[in-house]
């Protein structure tokens, strides 16, 4: 029994000898069962594959670089999310405020009547269906808006056109389009671009040029693109 345990004791001893003595063998090439290198590639730089240790670049033997990710060119060149969501936020003109905006610019008539028959259309809220008020607007509700817009011109360029958040101002004065009537109409001061803009579509057409001038006025700033 003891000659047993003499024997499996110096067999353990030479196998120990063996893993410590740093020869080279086909499993570890050397490595002795140590730890390896931790930037070293999974294949090596011989074997399969060369593969980067950074998920988001090439491989180590590639000039391959990686397109920007998604939504990288927006944040570069417009700002971050936060900036962005502000200068290209797409809301919608509430029910009510639109009502106040026709009436304190004037615009009565069929685009009046239009936008009394359309609520739902546009989104109004439902109080006794207990639905809100719609914070989108959808395509119908910007093609009705539209249609509000362009039967209202009628009473923009008629001759008592007189609105009341813009007192003895005229859009169209003597065939041609004023500064301050075009600034009343988007809320904000015109610019000359405008006015131009505006004439040409009265001297491309003499009998609606200038309602067609008004409807894209209105909507272009009005209505979210």
């Amino acid at each position: 029994m003891k000659r047993i345990a003499l024997t499996l004791i110096g067999i353990i001893a030479a196998l120990s000898m063996g893993c410590d003595d740093g020869t080279s063998d086909s499993l570890t090439n050397g490595g002795g069962g140590g730890s390896r290198d931790p930037n070293s590639t999974a294949g090596g730089e011989n074997s399969t594959y060369d593969h980067n240790n950074d998920p988001g670049a090439a491989s180590g033997d590639s000039t391959y670089q990686p397109p920007e990710a998604q939504g990288a060119a927006t944040v570069k060149y417009q700002g971050s999310p936060e900036v962005a969501s502000r200068m290209h936020g797409c809301g919608k003109i509430a029910y009510s405020t639109l009502g106040r905006l026709l009436d304190s610019r004037g615009i009565a008539g069929q685009g009046k009547q239009i936008y009394n028959g359309a609520g739902a259309t546009l989104g109004a809220p439902n109080y006794n269906g207990r639905v809100p008020e719609a914070s989108f607007a959808s395509t119908s509700a910007m093609a009705k808006l539209f249609d509000i817009f362009t039967m209202g011109a009628d009473s923009v360029v008629a001759q008592n056109y007189n609105p009341p958040a813009c007192p003895n101002v005229k859009v169209v004065d003597a065939g041609k389009f004023t500064k301050d009537g075009l600034s009343c109409l988007l809320g904000k001061p015109a610019r000359d671009e405008h006015v131009a803009l505006a004439n040409q579509a009265i001297t491309q057409n003499q009998t609606d040029g200038a309602k067609i001038a008004i409807a894209a006025a209105l909507a272009a700033a009005h209505t979210c693109e």
